[in-house]
């Protein structure tokens, strides 16, 4: 018989409520897409999970160490314009460390501990370390060479274990599900993300004039800290399963010769280095200019930065519709060019108008934004074989990063040798971070037409 339930109506008579409702409400969930991406009746299933629990965690993690904050926290430390260009692309250089990553991981048949000791030692020196270090160093030339030193020692150590977490987990995610699973993933890891970036920034912003302006960023990076022992135990959490190679001894060579025995794979990578270096840019010079030359608030930013997760909602389904018809490649490159005119109206935002232009080109950028970064996530993994994945991948961020050094060091010094720069357009007045990001809206703009003009060289081979 079934069961029922009963409640009081306004005349007081019983009201009875069916209970195949709620069961209904099961049914639809454990039938959505959501459902069968994260669940735990699956070992892959459980993996992703994990997965998507990491992604969150990250997304907080950097939103509260990351982007304004960090830039509020060097500049409180005496660190200048051209300083910070310079820590900013310190990790890059510390990345091409990974070119040992494969020579210490493929000797393990079971890399669980040695990652999560790789990642306990990261984050450590980049969040608690790098926070603490001001307190007990005063001069301000040592606290430069301090922060320099702690960034580079983190990320040597990053650079050297990461990859062995995308071989793991790579097996999580086969390629029928990988544009629902990164779409998806992203979403939710922006919303938490972003969301708790906002709750901070509402926090600085009403401590911005007082002594405690400073104390409040310090402690969002020791909550950060937190955070960061929390994901390291749930990625120790999913089954390992074994490494797949096609040679039992590793060689420091393969690093190269493998991948390029693969001549789409290399021809995917040099897509990636170019928009990587057109990306980076005006990557570090871009918080300094919303907060010093336009004069923005935390809590502003942070809001035009709520709203990607909320476009992603309406636009994640679309996004998965076209990558399916029309591939990754083809996605990526018009996304890239779409995306290219609001990075190039990102340059006359001002302090006169940035309460309606910097909206119209966020918001821009987050419509655009969906199907390309959708695209993006999956680009490494398109044309990489399934064997000594290692190598392929420490292939990749040896180049990734190589080409974010460059991008990086190309703004560093462009600001270094032209810090007065004004052009004057119309009535405009550009200075040299408006003119980078010129720079990086052509960079995106040729990385689309090329991809259009390669796709055939590019598109994987059909299985």
């Amino acid at each position: 018989m079934m069961a029922k339930c009963y409640n009081e109506g306004r005349n007081g008579s019983p009201i009875i409520k069916n209970e195949s409702r709620v069961n209904a409400m099961r049914r639809r969930f454990r039938e959505s897409s959501f459902y069968r991406l994260f669940n735990f009746e699956s070992e892959r299933a459980q993996g992703r999970c994990v997965m998507l629990a990491s992604s969150v965690l990250s997304n907080v993690i950097s939103w509260l160490t990351g982007s304004l904050f960090y830039t509020s926290f060097l500049m409180a430390n005496g660190i200048d314009l051209v300083k910070i260009g310079v820590i900013s692309f310190v990790p890059y250089i510390a990345n091409l460390f990974s070119v040992l990553s494969p020579s210490i991981l493929e000797r393990f048949p079971k890399r669980r501990w040695v990652l999560f000791g790789g990642r306990l030692t990261y984050h450590t020196l980049n969040i608690f370390a790098i926070t603490i270090m001001p307190m007990l160093v005063r001069d301000q030339n040592a606290r430069t060479a301090c922060f320099v030193a702690l960034v580079f020692a983190a990320n040597i150590v990053n650079a050297l274990f990461s990859s062995g977490y995308s071989a793991w987990h790579l097996n999580f995610i086969p390629n029928n599900i990988r544009a629902e699973y990164f779409s998806t993933a992203s979403m939710i890891a922006s919303f938490i993300g972003i969301g708790t970036g906002l709750i901070s920034s509402l926090i600085a912003d009403a401590f911005a004039a007082s002594p405690h302006a400073y104390t409040i960023i310090v402690t969002l990076r020791f909550v950060a800290y937190a955070l960061a022992l929390a994901e390291m135990w749930a990625l120790s959490r999913p089954v390992e399963y074994p490494y797949e190679k096609t040679v039992d001894k590793v060689r420091l060579s393969d690093i190269v010769t493998k991948p390029f025995a693969h001549p789409k794979f290399i021809l995917t990578v040099a897509v990636i280095m170019t928009s990587t270096f057109f990306v980076n840019t005006s990557a570090s010079s871009v918080n300094y200019y919303l907060l010093n030359n336009v004069g923005t608030s935390y809590t502003y930013v942070y809001f035009l930065n709520m709203l990607y997760p909320i476009t992603m909602l309406f636009l994640i389904k679309p996004a998965q519709r076209v990558i399916n018809r029309f591939g990754w490649f083809m996605t990526y490159a018009v996304g890239a060019i779409l995306y290219a005119m609001p990075s190039f109206l990102y340059s006359f935002v001002t302090a006169g108008n940035y309460l309606w232009m910097l909206a119209i080109v966020r918001i821009w950028q987050h419509v655009t934004g969906v199907a390309l970064n959708t695209a993006s996530s999956n680009l490494p993994f398109v044309n990489m074989p399934d064997t000594d994945r290692t190598n392929y991948l420490a292939f990749h961020t040896i180049a990734a990063n190589a080409a974010a050094f460059l991008g990086m060091l190309f703004g560093t010094l462009f600001i270094k040798f032209w810090p007065n720069m004004n052009i004057v357009i119309g009535g405009f007045s550009f200075c040299n971070i408006q003119v980078l990001m010129w720079i990086e809206s052509f960079g995106r703009l040729l990385v689309g037409l090329m991809v259009l003009k390669l796709r055939p060289r590019l598109e994987p081979d059909a299985e």
